[in-house]
This record gives structure tokens, sequence and C-alpha cells, in this order.
């Protein structure tokens, strides 16, 4: 059972709800407003621009790396008929995987660009709890050398798959075959490697 100061609450605090946040507002309207210097209106434009074009970049990436697996689920040259074909038909899917690894390859190395510096702010060049912080230029070197080990080991490894046919026919298209499967491999290793600028 309530009790006559529980009812007369009820009532006070119903007969003031519909003010309360008319009562915040003036509040609101009473705090000075924050005026920003032109440089850090010039940042904030400069943030906006930033996270919109590594958006952008990030969506093109997954548009790519969906494609190729799409590809590759779909399987490649079923209908060959012939070494002829099937080489015909590897080739000109070996050209497309190419394109869309070049393009992913780019996306990456877009996404190593940093943010807008802060003004005001000196940037952070010490080294975090787990070892040194890398610049924007050095991150893209690093990727640059990740890229150029990987090519030096799958051209290594798809010309033993053609030394595997001794000279023979078959040699050309399983070549190409161990390319597409080293390149849409080199994908997902890229995506797992760079998750954070690819997805974040």
């Amino acid at each position: 059972m309530q009790t006559r100061f529980g009812w007369l609450l009820t009532i006070a605090l119903c007969g003031i709800a519909p003010f309360v946040p008319s009562l915040f507002a003036q509040q609101d309207s009473l705090r000075p407003k924050k005026i920003l210097t032109p440089e850090q209106q010039a940042y904030q434009q400069e943030r906006v621009a930033y996270q919109a074009k590594r958006e952008s970049i990030q969506a093109q990436a997954a548009l790519v790396f969906r494609a190729e697996m799409a590809r590759e689920q779909a399987g490649d040259c079923p209908d060959a008929a012939s070494t002829y074909d099937s080489n015909v038909c590897f080739g000109k899917q070996l050209a497309i995987t190419d394109e869309n690894l070049k393009s992913y390859e780019g996306f990456i190395h877009d996404l190593q660009t940093p943010p807008p510096p802060i003004p005001g702010v000196p940037a952070l060049n010490s080294p975090g709890p787990a070892g040194p912080s890398l610049s924007s230029q050095e991150l893209a070197a690093e990727f640059d050398r990740v890229e150029q080990s990987w090519r030096q080991y799958r051209e290594t490894a798809c010309t033993a798959a053609f030394h595997q046919f001794e000279g023979g026919t078959g040699g050309p298209g399983f070549e190409m075959q161990c390319e597409l499967k080293l390149k849409r491999d080199h994908m997902r290793e890229l995506d797992a490697i760079y998750f954070m600028v690819l997805h974040k």
C-alpha cells in the first residue's frame, strides 16, 4: 500500500516531468560555446576527409577481396575439354586474379597514410610497450619488402610446379594453377596481416 508521501511524490514528479527537458536546455544555453581556432577547424575538416577516404578505400578493398574469393569458390575452367583449352582458360583467369591482387596490394599501401596531425600536439615517435612504433614511410617500406619476398617465393614455387611435368604439355597449365592458388592464398594472408588497416 502506497503511503500519503508516496502519492504526493508521484504527483509532484508527474507535475514537473514535462518541464525537465526545458530546464536542461536552458542550462545548455547558458554554457559558453567553445570556439575553435582556425587551425582546429582545418584539422576537423582534414580529419573528416581522411576518414571518408579511408572508409572508401576499405570498402573497395573488401569488394575486390570478396570478388576474388567468389571466383575461387565457383571454380576455374570446369569446361575445358583439352590441354589447349585449359591453358587458354587458366591464362584468362590468372590475368583477372593478377589485377585483383595488384589492386588489393595498392589499397593496403594507400591505407598506410597516417591521419592528419593534431594541431599543437607533437608526433609520438617513442616505442610502444611491445616495441618500436614505425612511421608511415617505414610501414610502407616494410609492406614493399613483404611483397618482394613473397613474389620471389611464388616464382620459385610455381617454377617447381612447372618442372613436375618434365617438359610435358601439362606444365604451363599446372604452373598457372599454382599461380592462382598462391595469389589467392596471399590475398587471405594480407587480409590477416593487415586486418587492422583493412577493417577498422
